[in-house]
């Protein structure tokens, strides 16, 4: 049976054989269509998990949003807010990975209901309940706008507080140059804003002391004969050198560099559970090339990462 059949192939198609992942992604999203009222949470999900991927190149598009039009009607407004009701109200575990199902508390919503709500912050969605209609929720944002129109022409008439000056050394680097996330810099007399910007090669210089501490090289690249012990490799990450570390925001990065040119970096941070009342930590997942312009835009996941790794051992 040809999986691929009732797809609309981009123009970028060549005939070539087609990732089965692909084929899976889109079928998945093709069955969550046909049910859409019962399956929009699911269908956010897979949506999602299509365009993260890459899926769509797979298929012949350079253009996710393009991909899913040509194939299900649905414009990108449309798909942008089936993926981002899913985002705000699917089911969490502790680590905050997000599931593919709602979320008990929002059940007996409908899908309009929870477009409505998403501009809402957390406690204004508690004063929502499934038994509103979608013009009472719409009023109800109204009465909140109105409150904070108020609220915002009552600070602009009342005496305004000046600004704390905070000095370099009093926050946290900002260049990234500082290995310890800690700033150094003097403000040489509070004439600088940072010591990148200084033209004094004083011994406190951000990036200008040397060094002392021995090159770590990094671990062997082992051999790996199927996914689980790609996801064994990267899931050893803390074995990996700490590429560096900002200290204001708990979070460190861990980088390996393939031989193949690529780099993994994981980023790696705690957090506190309000659900288990505990302290957890969390990875994301980051795969650069030797040209990528912005680190936020190489951002992955482990099933990219793995099939990088098993493409990469072909070559």
């Amino acid at each position: 049976m040809d999986l691929t059949t009732g797809i609309v192939f981009g123009a970028d198609y060549c005939g070539d054989e087609v990732n089965e992942l692909a084929v899976a992604s889109f079928n998945y999203v093709k069955q969550d269509i046909a049910d859409v009222k019962k399956r929009y949470i699911s269908l956010g999900f897979h949506l999602h998990e299509m365009e993260l991927c890459g899926y769509h190149e797979e298929l012949g598009y350079d253009n996710f949003y393009e991909c899913i039009e040509k194939n299900f009607h649905m414009d990108k407004s449309a798909v942008s807010r089936v993926i981002s009701v899913w985002n705000e109200f699917c089911s969490k575990d502790d680590a905050d990975s997000r599931k593919m199902w709602i979320d008990d508390r929002y059940e007996k919503y409908s899908y309009s209901q929870l477009v409505e709500m998403l501009p809402l912050k957390e406690q204004e969605r508690r004063r929502v309940t499934s038994d509103m209609t979608v013009s009472q929720i719409r009023n109800y944002k109204k009465s909140l706008k109105e409150q904070t129109s108020k609220k915002k022409k009552s600070v602009a008439t009342s005496q305004p507080t000046p600004e704390k000056k905070v000095l370099p050394y009093e926050r946290g680097c900002i260049t990234g140059k500082s290995p310890s996330g800690t700033c150094v810099c003097c403000g040489c007399g509070e004439t600088v804003e940072c010591c990148a910007d200084c033209e004094i090669d004083c011994n406190g210089r951000c990036g200008w002391i040397e060094d002392k501490e021995s090159v770590i090289t990094q671990p062997e690249l082992p051999v790996m004969k199927n996914m689980a012990q790609r996801e064994e490799f990267i899931n050893s990450y803390k074995s990996w050198n700490i590429w560096c570390r900002n200290e204001c925001t708990e979070e460190t990065f861990y980088r390996y560099d393939l031989p193949d040119g690529y780099v993994i970096v994981v980023k790696n941070y705690p957090y506190y559970s309000e659900w288990s009342k505990k302290e957890n930590e969390t990875e994301e997942y980051y795969l650069l090339d030797s040209g990528y312009r912005h680190f936020a835009d190489c951002k992955t996941n482990m099933t990219v990462l793995k099939e990088h790794l098993k493409n990469m051992n072909k070559k």
